[in-house]
């Protein structure tokens, strides 16, 4: 590497370095502000992380398998407290694992918009206060985050030929990205095909990424198969978030009844209290598949409720704001959502023709909504796709500024086979 180009790297990497710790020190000051409270338990991810620490295995009733929450989160709140003695560990990894996702950020704008827009993709990261938010909570979207960036990052590498680490690295990220919310598992097609299409050795890269894959992912279903005599490859927990959208009593009182289905709302707390009793005397395994029957019956008898529950699932993954915040906080939230959208919208069309990356983020946002109107969805499920939009945002910016000659220059230096490189 010569002296200039070392020399034109250190202020990239200063300023770099400022946005990370600005962007941590936002996530500790945002947990500082509500007043150093562990969060709840929501989903009972601690629960089982107490078990594993105690010897008690992976299990919400201790010494009883349960395959109802996938394995990775537990796992990482298990082995913050098993090294630290305490759940606060967990948070604070997170706030370290949002910052980290501003460096990934820039990795992945750098070879589209330079150094500078690359800065700009790592500070839109850093403000999210999406991002910010869910540093503070025990669910899993602070964690997907960081492993959906970072797979995108080694992704990019492999594709713009890089060795077979990089494809392994590539896989196993995917596959603890899977082990952490296992909708991810219908996106490795896709990453198969880009494999198949862009890469260099591409026989080579689809069977490295795929044993690789499946060696890491295969481990959850092994261990189900051993503890529940079953290899379940996602979870028990699939059927009620399916049979949660698709039911009577949310189709009347919240699609059609404009109710919104919180904690703390009676219809919804009945409705659990009904499925809860109905489904009571069974296993773990046959009450998810009782729901999935239920829901699906629920969607067989009327097609038009159904794709009407459909559309409204996907209005609540691209919500501009969560339920429940006070109205100048969500009217923040909305502003922010907006433009970091419409940027990431005219991003993507700018780019589409530069390389892969552009059109892999949008087939994993286009598959996430398609999911999450078959299952139950919010705004907190979209939040972990948020620091690919950010890229894309930066690509807009840079065309304002009329950076799209430097753009198409710093792409074609990445990838040498046309079908992946820009057309010019």
């Amino acid at each position: 590497m010569s002296e200039s180009l070392t020399a034109a790297r250190r202020p990239y990497r200063r300023e770099l370095a400022a946005i990370f710790l600005v962007a941590l020190a936002l996530r500790i000051g945002y947990v500082a502000f509500q007043g150093f409270r562990l969060p709840p338990d929501t989903d009972s991810y601690r629960r089982i992380a107490d078990n594993l620490v105690s010897g008690q295995g992976y299990s919400l009733v201790p010494g009883v398998p349960t395959a109802y929450r996938p394995p990775a989160y537990p796992v990482f709140i298990a082995l913050s407290k098993w090294l630290s003695g305490g759940y606060w560990a967990a948070i604070w990894g997170q706030c370290v694992l949002g910052a980290l996702v501003t460096v990934l950020a820039a990795s992945l704008a750098r070879g589209l918009v330079g150094d500078l827009f690359a800065l700009g993709a790592a500070a839109i990261v850093a403000v999210d206060p999406y991002l910010v938010a869910v540093c503070d909570t025990f669910m899993t979207e602070a964690l997907f985050a960081f492993f959906v960036t970072a797979f995108f990052a080694s992704l990019m590498r492999a594709l713009a030929g890089g060795g077979i680490l990089w494809h392994v690295l590539a896989a196993v990220i995917a596959a603890l990205a899977f082990l952490t919310r296992p909708e991810f598992v219908s996106y490795i097609p896709v990453v198969v095909i880009a494999l198949a299409v862009c890469a260099r050795r591409g026989l080579l890269s689809v069977t490295v990424f795929v044993l690789a894959f499946a060696v890491v992912a295969s481990t959850w279903a092994v261990r189900n198969g051993i503890s529940m005599g079953r290899p379940i490859l996602t979870t028990t927990h699939g059927g009620y978030t399916h049979r949660l959208p698709y039911n009577y009593i949310l189709y009347d009182r919240v699609v059609m009844g404009g109710e919104v289905w919180d904690s703390g709302n009676r219809s919804l707390s009945e409705w659990q209290s009904r499925t809860g009793s109905e489904t009571e005397a069974m296993t773990e395994v046959s009450r998810d598949g009782h729901n999935y029957r239920m829901a699906d019956g629920f969607m067989l008898a009327d097609a038009r409720r159904a794709a009407v529950v459909a559309l409204y699932e996907a209005g609540s993954f691209w919500r501009l704001c969560p339920h429940g915040a006070a109205k100048t906080v969500n009217l923040a939230l909305a502003a922010f959502f907006c433009v970091l959208a419409v940027l990431a919208v005219a991003g993507s069309v700018i780019a589409w023709r530069w390389g892969p990356f552009v059109r892999l983020a949008v087939w994993l946002l286009v598959l996430e909504t398609v999911i999450h109107m078959y299952y139950w969805s919010n705004v907190r499920m979209r939040v972990p796709f948020h620091p690919l939009m950010a890229v894309a945002a930066a690509v807009a910016i840079a065309a304002m500024f009329r950076q799209k000659a430097f753009v198409n220059a710093a792409m074609a230096a990445v990838e040498k086979q046309p079908f992946c490189n820009p057309v010019s």
